[in-house]
């Protein structure tokens, strides 16, 4: 449905990426992929490519107007790991395992951070979870979902089981809850599926997708598809990316809407070379962090976050990544220094800290792990992270009084931000 706006000229340019971008990947499926363009805000173009050569700090004050810490309490009964899931509720913090692991889901408070409870327990029996689906996490009914007995398991933060569904048709590691349905992105390791995001019922069954455009063959890796796109909630409503398209979808009525095209400079990974997704990209780094294959030449745009002003994305480009800052009532891109992508094998291998500099307390660069809500963004620091600070430099007394109650082996920190009006 076309809709007119007051830039007529703009909008046909803008318009005319956003379907180029999309098409030219399409191949034939069962069903043909919907796309409306009707908008009230119409679509926005963000440059990456001009910024990227002149790139500068950004202090966490011109977002933000306060940070607070929870110290995770550490005991046996709950040993935390950072490569898990973070939540965070007004008076929770919640952590979960990822997926296809046996880890534990913990609640903790969110003022004190002390240990409340485990959820649910690793085991057979009825009630019982056998693995983790990472990274569900329902805010509005605050449940956390494992798997058991080959089935989701539903469960409250006070520990008790509140429903059931039957395994979904469709492999999907990450989904949310949105109404009274649950949506997912579907992995596609092996280059093959029809489905790119489907629509379960609370039951498990499946009532609704939009197809999947591309193929390939078998990737190096089954992890691959897995972590290449992935669906956001902002104001209740539902938005899709990922990490080869260009563009930011609403997703509206099982359709798609385009809402942000992000110019690339031509530097957008082609489809004939997208199999094996970004993790067989930096599975082929040589030791000597050069990359051996063609990626090196491309931009990645990693996970989005959104808030009332602004949009947070990272962007690998020729082995280092980018913080962008993106400031949607004037439309201007901010690129900060980036860091590089270290010598990696396998999956053992973790970028540094970047983001925002700290000048509310003086403490380690932010940059949001997860949206809490629309006024606060959360990220979660190691112990070992923490106590690399200089305490003589540190003036807050919040911030130095976190860093006396850590041991090189405590649990995570949980640092919550709040955002200005």
């Amino acid at each position: 449905m076309y809709k007119y706006f007051s830039k007529p000229i703009k909008f046909f340019i803008v318009l005319n990426i956003a379907l180029y971008l999309f098409f030219t990947n399409c191949t034939n499926t069962a069903k043909k992929v919907e796309i409306s363009i009707e908008s009230e805000e119409g679509i926005k173009v963000i440059d990456i490519m001009g910024g990227l050569s002149e790139n500068q700090k950004i202090n966490l004050s011109t977002v933000a107007s306060g940070i607070e810490y929870c110290v995770l309490e550490t005991n046996e009964k709950c040993l935390v790991s950072d490569q898990m899931n973070f939540y965070c509720t007004k008076d929770y913090i919640v952590t979960i395992g990822m997926a296809g692991s046996n880890d534990v889901s913990y609640v903790f408070e969110r003022k004190t951070g002390n240990f409340v409870r485990q959820i649910s327990r690793y085991g057979q029996g009825s009630g019982e979870y056998t693995e983790t689906i990472s990274s569900f996490w329902d805010g509005d009914n605050e449940q956390i979902c494992l798997w058991g007995n080959m089935q989701y398991q539903f469960y409250n933060l006070d520990g008790t089981l509140s429903h059931k569904a039957r395994r979904f048709k469709h492999s999907i590691n990450n989904f949310i809850s949105y109404n009274d349905f649950y949506v997912g992105f579907v992995s596609n390791p092996f280059g093959n599926s029809k489905t790119r995001i489907a629509f379960y019922d609370k039951t498990g069954v499946l009532f609704d997708s939009i197809p999947e455009y591309r193929t390939w063959s078998r990737t190096q890796s089954w992890y691959a598809g897995s972590i290449d796109g992935w669906i956001y909630l902002f104001r209740n409503d539902l938005f899709y990316k990922d990490i080869y398209c260009d563009t930011v979808y609403q997703i509206k009525d099982f359709t798609l809407l385009p809402r942000y095209v992000f110019d690339t400079g031509g530097k957008t990974i082609p489809y004939k070379i997208q199999e094996g997704g970004r993790y067989d990209f930096i599975a082929s780094l040589s030791n000597n962090g050069i990359a051996v294959d063609r990626y090196e030449n491309y931009i990645y745009l990693l996970k989005i976050f959104e808030s009332d002003k602004h949009l947070y994305f990272l962007v690998d480009y020729r082995l280092f990544e980018y913080p962008v800052l993106y400031d949607k009532a004037e439309g201007t891109v901010q690129i900060m220094p980036p860091v590089p992508i270290p010598p990696m094998k396998g999956r053992d291998w973790k970028i540094p800290l970047c983001g925002f500099e700290n000048d509310l307390d003086g403490g380690l660069p932010f940059w949001p792990k997860q949206m809490v809500s629309d006024r606060e963004m959360m990220q979660v620091y190691t112990a070992e992270e923490l106590l690399e600070l200089d305490s003589l430099k540190i003036t807050d007394k919040k911030l130095k009084h976190v860093l006396n109650r850590l041991e090189i082996d405590s649990n995570p920190v949980v640092a919550i931000v709040t955002l200005k009006d």
